[in-house]
């Protein structure tokens, strides 16, 4: 691995926390270093940090508000 990715690893806490959750990736990163953009998709996919799943978030609280407020009324 270079020190490019290690650097890379080290300062997004997104990568670094799904690299200790699943460790067998780092033997693949020492074989192809490029794969690190698939591996940060893999861990936003994981942690729920998509686009689309933030949306889906966005969409529930301002579901539960109106919810909150139709009941208030």
């Amino acid at each position: 691995m270079n020190y490019k990715t290690i650097n890379y690893i080290k300062t997004n806490p997104l990568v670094y926390s799904y690299l200790r959750e699943d460790s067998s990736l780092y033997k693949n990163l020492i074989r192809n270093p490029s794969i690190i953009k698939e591996i940060e998709d893999h861990a936003k996919k994981f942690y729920k940090q998509t686009k689309e799943d933030k949306i889906k978030r966005l969409s529930e609280s301002i579901e539960t508000i109106s919810t909150l407020i139709d009941v208030f009324k």
